[in-house]
This record gives structure tokens, sequence and C-alpha cells, in this order.
């Protein structure tokens, strides 16, 4: 298998089939009111989610997001916009957010919802990077 030498990733991302993301950026101390719906969501990791969209994003942003999976499980995540590229020509722009820290103050992410994205390799139909190294680790 040939190696991607521009991956710089030690998380593994995966594709976990039937995951629905609401998701609202903050802009300074005003949040958007409503939850935009992502058509598209390209992976996830327990550190972060690349998803497509039509809105714009750019570094740094603050976003809120609202994930459900094909169990039933939901979990609310905070995170911070890393990059943003076009994506397809048709004006939706890929996007990837890093989650933000998890502990027990009410400014992290939750524990649990680290401990279910833990889970998610249960769940994934690929693994898109880094699949031979995840073979000799298993």
């Amino acid at each position: 298998m040939v190696k991607d030498t521009d991956e710089r990733r030690s998380i593994h991302r995966i594709e976990v089939p039937g995951v629905s993301l609401r998701f609202k950026f903050s802009k300074g101390v005003n949040v958007l009111k409503n939850y935009s719906n992502a058509p598209d969501i390209l992976n996830v990791s327990k550190s972060g989610i690349a998803f497509k969209t039509n809105q714009s994003a750019g570094y740094g942003d603050t976003i809120q997001m609202k994930l459900s999976f094909p169990d039933g499980k939901n979990i609310n995540l905070k995170g911070k916009v890393r990059w943003a590229k076009e994506a397809n020509g048709n004006g939706n722009k890929a996007i990837g957010v890093l989650f933000d820290p998890f502990g027990l103050k009410r400014q992290y992410n939750s524990i649990k919802a680290l401990e279910y994205l833990r889970s998610l390799k249960n769940q994934a139909i690929s693994q898109p990077f880094n699949s031979d190294t995840q073979e000799a680790n298993s």
C-alpha cells in the first residue's frame, strides 16, 4: 500500500454511515441562533470532524455542533475551524474542525462524548488514513 506522505495526522479518521451533524458558528459574543445541517460528513475521530457545507468559515472560527449517530446517541461538541477549502467547485466548502479539550469543567467538551468518540471504530465502514498502520496495531 502506498502511504500518503502529506498525511500528518496521528489520530485515525473514520467514516461512520448515518451520522448527521447540525452546527452553528459563534462570531465573537454573537452566536448564530439557528443550527445548519451539514449535508456530508467526510470523517470523524476523537479529536475532530470534517464535513461539507455551503457556509463560509475561517481558521479559528468557533463552532458548536450536535452530532446524531445511527445507534441513537446524540452528542454536543465545541471546536475550532482548522482548515476550509473549496469542495467540488459547486460553492460548497470542506471544513475541518478540531474539537475543544475534553474535561469536567463547563467550558470543556464532556468526557462522555470523548468516550463515545473513542468507541466509533466499532461502527466504521472504512478508515481513510493509515489503514496499514491500524491493521498492524490490531
